[in-house]
């Protein structure tokens, strides 16, 4: 029993000194990249939540900076194509979306009715409004990883959606 609270201090004290190591190293180099500073934040924590869940390997890892860097370089990669993706939709589907907060919204447009309400102003909030998926989860009172699950179910149904042959 003790071999496991030794090792759970030991990586406790690993990650923390990791974390402050490197933190604002991250949040820097995404926010090079993404120039926003909120998604650039968002996108270190995830890359430590991964870390945490990982610790053990990473404790063995010959350097752990580097793989560090390196799912933030994959994390900022999955970012790009998600922004990018959600452009090509407006595009395909012509939508004009509004910029007026989601809560002032009535409804969403015909060719997204695959999308819940919700799942419709959580994705006008990240790209019309600039909000990380933290800041919507605050808002709307649900856990990040709950948020982040809409969002990605929400891409899921817009990536899958066809549209109808009475519109091409």
């Amino acid at each position: 029993m003790n071999e496991v609270m030794a090792l759970t201090k030991e990586a406790g004290e690993f990650f923390d000194q990791l974390y402050i190591d490197m933190f604002k190293k991250l949040v820097r180099s995404a926010h090079f990249r993404l120039r926003d500073h909120n998604a650039a934040e968002d996108i270190a924590q995830d890359v430590f939540a991964l870390a945490y869940e990982n610790i053990e390997y990473l404790m063995s890892h010959p350097y752990p900076k580097r793989w560090l860097f390196s799912v933030l370089g994959k994390k900022l990669l999955h970012e790009y194509r998600a922004r990018g993706n959600f452009e090509k939709l407006q595009k395909r589907l012509e939508l004009d979306l509004p910029m007026a907060h989601p809560a002032e919204i009535e409804s969403r447009p015909d060719q997204l009715d695959c999308l819940t309400e919700t799942e419709y102003k959580m994705l006008l909030m990240i790209y019309n409004d600039g909000y990380t998926i933290r800041m919507v989860a605050e808002e709307l009172g649900l856990t990040y990883e709950t948020c982040r699950r809409h969002i990605q179910k929400a891409k899921d149904k817009i990536r899958d959606y066809k549209i109808p042959p009475e519109n091409l």
